[in-house]
């Protein structure tokens, strides 16, 4: 018996999440643990209070990276759901554009070509065939080749939204060094997957 949208919808969504979760807890220093903490229980306080900030961070962090994820799957699932095109514009995927700054409304233009290249791979596994997330990739995709075409796709419209702010917003080197550190991690992470599902 074939999954349910909904059921692939879910499965979709745990692999983005657990893929956030895990940049996340590598891209963001955990704090760590001496013996001074255990002789000096004030400092324990301290390391626990970091503690929770480090969790935080990482829910936020994971939060933020999964906000174009959501919304491109959201809209593929309407649209397999209702059988018409999704209304990928951005007045529909960003609604607070009204208030927006003309910078605002050009990274969420660059956001946007984020959510067209994962709404059609999104799609694409909705209609796959396929019981575990490794099998609607390969279902879908059917060669490692047409993957990877949507890997590199990917990769450009997420690099392109980190130039934007890079060069508009953050623009210190530390900036600069956190964002290049992710994306290395971000590129390993699809290496391994591509490997693993073909």
């Amino acid at each position: 018996m074939s999954l349910s949208s909904e059921e692939k919808y879910d499965l979709i969504l745990n692999q983005e999440k657990l893929f956030a979760y895990s940049l996340a807890k590598e891209l963001i220093k955990k704090p760590e643990t001496s013996v001074w903490m255990i002789l000096l229980p004030f400092l324990f306080v301290y390391h626990m209070f970091n503690i929770q900030k480090y969790k935080n961070s990482i829910h936020d962090f994971a939060l933020n990276f999964l906000t174009t994820k959501q919304r491109a799957l959201d809209l593929a699932l309407e649209e397999l759901k209702t059988g018409q095109a999704a209304d990928l514009t951005l007045e529909n995927c960003f609604p607070q554009m009204d208030s927006a700054n003309d910078k605002q409304v050009r990274v969420c233009e660059k956001q946007l070509k984020e959510i067209e290249v994962l709404h059609k791979h999104f799609l694409r596994l909705l209609k796959a065939r396929g019981k575990t997330y490794e099998s609607l990739v390969k279902s879908g995709y059917n060669r490692g080749g047409d993957y990877r075409l949507y890997l590199n796709n990917l990769t450009k419209a997420e690099n392109d939204v980190n130039r934007y702010v890079l060069k508009i917003y953050q623009t210190s080197d530390h900036a600069r060094d956190i964002t290049k550190k992710m994306e290395d991690i971000i590129n390993r992470f699809r290496e391994q997957d591509l490997r693993k599902f073909f």
